[in-house]
């Protein structure tokens, strides 16, 4: 399954970037046919690595942000998956820019534009936050989604040589644009109705905006 191929990518990703677990207090949810269990992490130059996998009978997904410190120039990476048991209704990966960061994309950009899918899906109205070298596709072949899969891969290790190579940025003026940006991506993420409406479903409506609010989207604080 594309779920469980791209999960062990991303757990490779975080294990070369010797990053160190974390607790969580839902770690793992259950209800009925459906289980969430959630993988947090950080390390250097990273404050928060996320990895979320849901699962029901007939549908899995996979949700993945690396939240960077801050102080440090490093841009924001994402990846999501839906999937049914026939087909991905919904893949995105991106590296979403921050204040000075923008060297990355000498490196992401041809990576990008040398994977071709047949099933493009519009951004979202608050889809500004992505890069212009973001993915986000219907994924109905197979050959595709193993495309996807090393897409995936193969940005993880742009983007986590760039995580180890990049030193903390001592001009507070750079910080505070880094910090602004990080709130404005979770807040464009938060506009996502979807998933409150998913989440109020099975959990109701104050659990739903508490783990959006907690879990997925928390924004960084002033040290």
């Amino acid at each position: 399954m594309i779920i469980d191929q791209l999960a062990s990518v991303i757990r490779f990703a975080i294990e070369d970037l010797d990053a160190v677990q974390v607790e969580t207090d839902h770690e793992e949810i259950i209800k009925d046919d459906l289980v969430i269990k959630n993988e947090i992490y950080k390390c250097e130059g990273l404050r928060k690595l996320h990895l979320e996998i849901a699962k029901t009978n007939n549908l899995d997904v996979l949700h993945c942000v690396f939240f960077p410190d801050f102080e440090y120039p490093i841009p924001i990476f994402g990846a999501d998956i839906i999937a049914t048991r026939n087909t991905v209704t919904a893949a995105i990966v991106d590296v979403s820019p921050v204040h000075n960061t923008g060297n990355i994309y000498y490196s992401i950009a041809p990576l990008a534009n040398s994977y071709h899918f047949t099933h493009k899906r519009p951004l979202p109205l608050w889809g500004e936050i992505f890069s212009p070298f973001c993915k986000f596709q219907r994924l109905h072949l197979q050959n595709e989604q193993q495309d996807f899969v090393h897409l995936v891969n193969n940005i993880l290790l742009i983007y986590c040589d760039w995580v180890k190579r990049s030193q903390k940025d001592d001009k507070w003026v750079n910080n505070m644009l880094r910090l602004d940006d990080q709130i404005w991506y979770c807040k464009s993420q938060k506009q996502n109705k979807k998933t409150l409406a998913v989440l109020t479903q099975w959990f109701g409506k104050e659990f739903a905006e508490n783990y959006i609010d907690k879990m997925l989207f928390d924004t960084p604080r002033l040290k």
